[in-house]
């Protein structure tokens, strides 16, 4: 349906108006140099997004992929990234790693060698998926899966085995457990660390001990980066809860983000009622705890509202009910932020409605508001003339 494609260009836009830059991925700023010697002393890769000014894909994973929060918390803890534009930047660079078509997405050693090479742009799960791939390699993460079904067992081994499983994102709990088991001291710094690079769900026996031994930690890592870790460990057993739809865990990681994580726990436990229910296909629930977000987490907050809106609406595009929600979050969006995006939105949600007239008069808005800002306005255009058309059958 041609709406349904209006709309998902609109959660681009959407996405935009709610995310911060410095959610996403950390870009390095250093030479090639710099780089290739940082990635010596932190054994990591190099990732880099080989682009150009005038690449449209370029461009859209500037904006829309390497923004988003999962990616910025896959690639910052694992690479070191950089962005090189072809034709201003290290053009010998795209001369040795024979770089010819935009973008080109490479994971490279600290020897300067491609352990994986993509071109094309990607959306963020691809992203991510190409991330694992890439260090599943660099890891020689088969090699190591066979060593361990061999009985390799030493501590150095399944230290750099479980990470090198998470990294890929495979099952890492019976290494890590099989190496705990065989520690004496779990308060040396070497196993500390162990601890907080094998927390993967917080459903687990690795995140209790982080909890127990979190003081000593943070003292190592930060406070910062163990709340990250709390909650995306509390993300992963959503993710299970949903996999074997199971409510149970739904509320373990809620509790323990309650437990845990306090400042966030709130609002972590309406999203994660929401993705649960969403997926689930349960409407009412979903509303339910989107209601409660809408009212104590985003409050006036017009881009918050906006991607609310969205989201409700691409949770269940058939339901009246929450429809009729995504469209008082747009209105309000609309009105409280003023963009044109804003109207934009709340246009097509009218129309998705089949109020026709008030998705006129909304999309008519939104053009006056991007004309004022010379942004082009050809999607508003074809819109509004596609309702009008809609609105005298």
């Amino acid at each position: 349906m041609i709406f349904r494609r209006f709309l998902f260009l609109l959660g681009f836009i959407a996405f935009l108006a709610s995310t911060g830059y410095a959610q996403g991925i950390e870009f390095f700023h250093g030479t090639w140099k710099e780089a290739l010697e940082l990635a010596k002393q932190s054994d990591q890769l190099i990732f880099v997004d080989a682009n150009t000014s005038w690449c449209g894909p370029c461009r859209r994973m500037a904006a829309n992929v390497f923004t988003q929060q999962k990616v910025g918390d896959f690639y910052n803890s694992r690479f070191i990234n950089m962005k090189i534009d072809m034709e201003k930047g290290d053009v010998d660079f795209r001369a040795k790693y024979n770089v010819s078509a935009y973008p080109t997405l490479l994971f490279i050693n600290s020897e300067g060698e491609i352990i994986k090479k993509k071109v094309g742009g990607q959306r963020a799960d691809g992203l991510i998926k190409l991330g694992r791939d890439a260090l599943a390699l660099f890891d020689n993460v088969d090699e190591m899966d066979e060593l361990f079904a061999q009985g390799k067992d030493d501590a150095a081994f399944l230290r750099k085995y479980v990470k090198a499983l998470n990294n890929a994102g495979k099952p890492s709990a019976k290494a890590a457990n099989q190496y705990l088991r065989a520690q004496k001291d779990l308060t040396t710094k070497e196993n500390l660390l162990f601890i907080y690079n094998a927390v993967v769900n917080a459903d687990s026996k690795v995140f209790d001990l982080l909890i127990k031994h979190r003081a000593a930690i943070e003292a190592l890592k930060s406070k910062k980066d163990v709340n990250q870790l709390i909650k995306s460990a509390c993300n992963q057993t959503i993710m299970t809860a949903i996999e074997f739809q199971d409510e149970g865990l739904l509320a373990e990681a809620k509790t323990k983000m309650k437990d845990n994580y306090p400042a966030e726990a709130k609002a972590f436990g309406y999203l994660a009622d929401m993705k649960y229910y969403a997926a689930l296909k349960k409407p009412e629930k979903y509303l339910k705890a989107a209601k409660k977000y809408a009212k104590k987490i985003v409050k006036k907050d017009a881009s918050k509202q906006n991607a609310l809106a969205m989201d409700i609406y691409k949770a269940f595009p058939k339901n009246q009910q929450t429809l009729a929600l995504a469209l008082s979050l747009a209105k309000k969006s609309s009105k409280t932020g003023g963009l044109w995006e804003y109207y934009f939105a709340y246009a097509q949600l009218l129309a998705e409605a089949k109020d026709y007239p008030k998705a006129i008069e909304a999309g008519e808005k939104a053009f006056e508001l991007a004309k004022a800002k010379n942004v082009s306005s050809h999607r508003i255009l074809q819109f509004l003339k596609m309702v009008k058309a809609k609105d005298k059958q």
